[in-house]
């Protein structure tokens, strides 16, 4: 023993000077240790046989001190004896006792129990407190493995009624999680095993708990553990599939608050998530933008070399935040292209998950769940019908249930109608639908947000299902014969564009917007006054929405056609002016034929060879600094390769503006499949795809490119350079309809503030720019001349002359010229 040991020995020690001493010499106090332990164990036998009774206000030190020591200076047998024994404590001697093993799989662990032990429910809150911040200790220093004490903490939340303590273990769980996972490290094994386990409390509440009945300890701890994914999920621990999936279990379960937790989740949480990252940046900005320039303190060197790390900092940290701003502004592509809903998009099953959720609200009485409660289920079941393009023809007439004039929350039922909407559902089930929000919306008896209401969402459905503006002669079957339908699409869709003119406002732009869509859809529909000059080109082109199930083959990439035609006009162009340059330059000095010279017999450079003065000269000779024109006559083979066009036709021979249609199909699939297309290629077929379908749409553009062809300048306002400067329109992202989408807009929305600086700068631009041909004008020269140069102009001298004080000075002048002034007339005295 040590001579600290043995001065220690002459008086009591305290506990914590005995922990300190076992810290620093754990083999020279073993005894008293041992003996502190024997004492603990006294302590908790006894209280196990009278929980009710009073402990001893020297256990829960005795805790403390026995869970710091074992987990530091005796880690390994003793801690585990000593967690053993808190558990023991906390849950009863079964329930510890089935945990004991450190490596157990999910398998093994087992469910939870519905109750605890007597002794363990009437432990007093304080003991109960000290063993689990003990056992939170323990598992801090490494002591206790994880699953040993997940079971046992779930076990106490289930059936321990006390918030407090819930609480505690719910943060411990979730830290412990992140703590596992910290900086990239994922123990893969680990969380695959406490995954599994949640998902067998999920499970275990699914299957045990009916719908309406009241919460037992197994979904609480399910309503927990469905806490604890959806925390880990929006911190970026737990995002994979198998959360996801554990969520969606949840989300079918008859329990109302287990199933609320996890639709919230689904429908959320890239909201919050977005926020968050949001909150972040925000602080991050604030504690780099607050700088302390120690303005009333005093100034040293350390301080403004601390001052001017920081202003750097600031200033670069500003500059990069500028630039992400400026990056997203400019490629909208790259984030709007993301799925707006990835916990959605990661479900195992969709189509069985919806199945159940839509059953057990058909099934449910009114007073099973809240309608709030029901109105999330429709929520979640039109998200994923939308997203995943499912096919669920039982919801649309439980959507039609709920289209009453006075129903409660009616937008949101239209907004969950239109995100329910699809390319592949069948224009019968929408039929219902649609006459179910005229009947109901759109009549002169509903007020006017009703209407305006109902008029957006009929253009938002029918926006995503553009089958059922097919008409009669639209819908043919194989032999040709027309499909009879019930649906009079031509009188509906007139009868709302005659709400373009209604004179309420919210009304009356609906309307438009009404009149808009179906001029980009199908313009026929419309009488000819409304089409506009877009429909009309539109309605000249034959332009139809497809019917339900035809598909648009593509027969290689789009544009490919144009882009050899481009390529054919430019190499006509560039043969021709060779051509023209050619003719130019033959037609010049005859002496100076075939490369040969005629030089003087005095002149240096001839030879013996050269006796009748010519003399031969390579091209490398010639110092000019234009190059000599290539006279060279070709052979049939050499002249038919140079006009042989990209794809095997020759560009001289092909005018590719009178192929027809089919041809046009033909040559796009052999330039597609013969040839390897570079970025600017099709950058470049992005520009002609786009003007070609611009011209659709613009009969005025359409008859100048008509006049372009027909003089061959086709492809003249086409650039070679790379970039589109065309604007990119933001890309549709299927996901939520808000209720906002289609409520009445009466009134105009207000810009927000990048709109507004985007508008300034606009205006700036377009104020410096000078959009005449032929330089700037008198008036701008004037303006930005020097002051100097023109102050004594005919202008300057005119403004100062119209003073008062010049033209005193001017009228002083004048009469001292006319030698007259003030004494030209002296007064005499008459006589």
């Amino acid at each position: 023993m040590s001579e600290t040991a043995s001065c220690a020995r002459s008086a009591p020690l305290k506990l914590s000077q005995l922990q300190n001493f076992c810290k620093r010499d754990p083999a020279g106090y073993k005894e008293d240790y041992d003996a502190q332990s024997r004492r603990l164990t006294s302590l908790v036998g006894i209280l196990l046989l009278s929980p009710n009774a009073d402990p001893s206000p020297s256990l829960v030190e005795l805790i403390q001190f026995m869970a710091a020591v074992s987990s530091s200076s005796y880690k390994g047998e003793e801690s585990d004896r000593v967690a053993a024994l808190l558990m023991e404590l906390l849950v009863g001697t079964s329930n510890s006792a089935s945990s004991s093993s450190a490596n157990e799989s999910a398998a093994t662990i087992p469910l939870l129990q519905s109750t605890l032990p007597l002794a363990a429910l009437q432990l007093h809150r304080d003991i109960r407190k000290a063993c689990v911040s003990a056992l939170i200790l323990m598992r801090n220093k490494g002591a206790v493995p994880p699953l040993r004490l997940l079971q046992s903490f779930f076990q106490l939340m289930a059936v321990v009624p006390d918030k407090n303590l819930r609480e505690s273990l719910y943060h411990h769980i979730v830290n412990d999680i992140r703590n596992i996972n910290k900086n990239g490290k994922k123990d893969e094994k680990l969380n695959r095993t406490i995954q599994s386990f949640f998902h067998r409390i999920v499970a275990a509440s699914a299957n045990e708990s009916t719908a309406g009945a009241d919460d037992s300890p197994t979904d609480y701890a399910a309503k927990r553990a469905v806490q604890m994914i959806c925390d880990l999920y929006r911190r970026n621990v737990w995002n994979d599939e198998r959360s996801v999936h554990i969520l969606a279990t949840a989300a079918a379960s008859p329990n109302a608050s287990v199933a609320s937790r996890a639709l919230r989740f689904f429908l959320n949480i890239e909201e919050a998530m977005a926020l968050d990252k949001q909150n972040s940046e925000t602080n991050e900005w604030e504690g780099i933008d607050n700088i302390n320039l120690h303005l009333h303190s005093k100034k040293t060197k350390g301080k403004q070399r601390l001052i001017e790390k920081q202003i750097r900092n600031r200033k670069k940290k500003q500059n990069a935040r500028e630039h992400g701003i400026i990056a997203n502004r400019e490629d909208k592509g790259v984030e709007a292209s993301k799925k707006l809903f990835p916990a959605i998009e990661l479900l195992h099953d969709p189509q069985g998950l919806v199945e159940t959720i839509l059953k057990r609200v058909k099934s449910s009485g009114s007073n099973t769940y809240k309608f709030e409660v029901k109105m999330l289920m429709l929520n979640f079941v039109t998200r994923v019908v939308g997203n995943h393009e499912l096919i669920l023809l039982p919801l649309y007439p439980l959507l039609q249930r709920y289209m009453g004039g006075h129903q409660r929350d009616v937008t949101a039922i239209l907004a969950y109608s239109v995100q329910s909407c699809h390319q592949y559902v069948p224009p019968e089930e929408i039929y219902g639908i649609l006459k179910t929000i005229a009947h109901n919306f759109i009549t002169e008896r509903c007020s006017e947000e009703q209407m305006a209401v109902g008029i957006n969402a009929v253009r938002s459905i029918c926006a995503r299902v553009p089958s059922v503006l097919s008409t009669e002669e639209d819908e043919t079957d194989g032999d040709g014969r027309e499909i009879s339908s019930s649906w009079d699409v031509e009188a509906f869709t007139r009868d709302l564009a005659g709400y373009a003119k209604h004179k309420d406002r919210s009304i009356s732009i609906a309307g438009r917007g009404w009149v808009n869509f179906i001029r980009e859809v199908h313009p026929s529909l419309l009488q000819g006054k409304d089409r506009g000059l877009v429909g009309a080109g539109l309605h000249k082109a034959g332009e139809r929405p497809l019917r339900y199930g035809e598909v648009r083959a593509a027969l290689g990439v789009e544009g490919a056609d144009l882009l050899a035609a481009y390529e054919a006009s430019k190499k006509r162009k560039e043969k021709g002016g060779k051509k023209n340059s050619v003719g130019s330059d033959s037609e010049g000095d005859d002496d100076s034929e075939s490369g040969w010279v005629e030089m003087n017999d005095g002149e240096e450079g001839g030879d013996d060879e050269s006796e009748s003065g010519w003399v031969e000269m390579n091209d490398e000779e010639d110092e000019s600094d234009e190059e000599a024109p290539d006279l060279v006559l070709l052979g049939d083979d050499e002249e038919g390769k140079e006009e042989e066009d990209v794809d095997g036709e020759k560009g001289d021979t092909v005018d590719y503006s009178k192929l027809s249609k089919k041809e046009r199909a033909k040559m796009q699939q052999e330039v597609s499949s013969t040839r390897i297309f570079t970025a600017s290629e099709f950058a470049k077929m992005h520009k002609l795809v786009a003007r070609q379908q611009q011209a659709r749409r613009d009969p005025r553009l359409a008859a100048k490119l008509k006049r372009a062809i027909a003089k061959g300048e086709e492809f003249d306002d086409i650039s070679d350079s790379d970039s589109d400067d065309s604007d990119d329109e933001d890309i549709h992202i299927k996901g939520a309809v808000n209720n906002t989408d289609i409520m009445a807009d009466a009134k105009r929305k207000r810009m927000s503030k990048a709109e507004k600086l985007e508008k300034i700068i606009e205006g700036r631009v377009k104020f410096e720019t000078n959009e005449r041909a032929g330089g700037s004008t008198n008036t701008e020269k004037k303006r930005k001349k020097n002051f100097a140069m023109s102050k004594y102009s005919f202008d300057a001298r005119k403004k100062v002359g119209e003073k008062t004080t010049a033209k005193m000075g001017r009228k002083q002048e004048r009469s001292k010229l006319d030698g007259g002034g003030r004494d030209a007339k002296k007064r005499r005295r008459k006589f």
